[in-house]
């Protein structure tokens, strides 16, 4: 599994609307047709800063092809982008790629405890 953060800016004086945008909206369908599956997804807000996480099984080229084909992400994408700091495209799997690739964080690092021991 791997996981990936992208980040973003808004509008100061947008985050009520793109909390309510972002939490609100049904989710994508999960596996794309190269078999890549999404996981999971988080969105974390910080004043003008967006961090959206996501966990996939597969390649990301292949998810971020996918994302960009279905209805619901497009009809997000459209309504965020009047609160966005920075205009971006991503109406094309083209333009979804220049996205990421832009907005990608850099994993630094995992770390995960050890499985819970059963009591004896």
């Amino acid at each position: 599994m791997e996981r990936h953060a992208i980040m973003f800016r808004i509008k100061p004086g947008t985050e009520e609307a793109v909390k309510e945008l972002l939490a609100g909206y049904a989710p994508p369908e999960w596996t794309a047709p190269d078999g890549t599956r999404l996981v999971s997804t988080s969105v974390f807000l910080k004043d003008d800063l967006v961090v959206r996480m996501i966990e996939i099984e597969g390649n990301l080229p292949g998810l971020m092809a996918h994302l960009s084909s279905q209805p619901e992400i497009q009809r997000v994408e459209r309504e965020i982008s009047q609160y966005l700091a920075e205009e971006r495209d991503t109406s094309t799997p083209e333009g979804t790629r220049d996205f990421f690739i832009n907005s990608l964080m850099r994993h630094v690092t995992t770390r995960r405890s050890e499985p819970a021991q059963a009591p004896a």
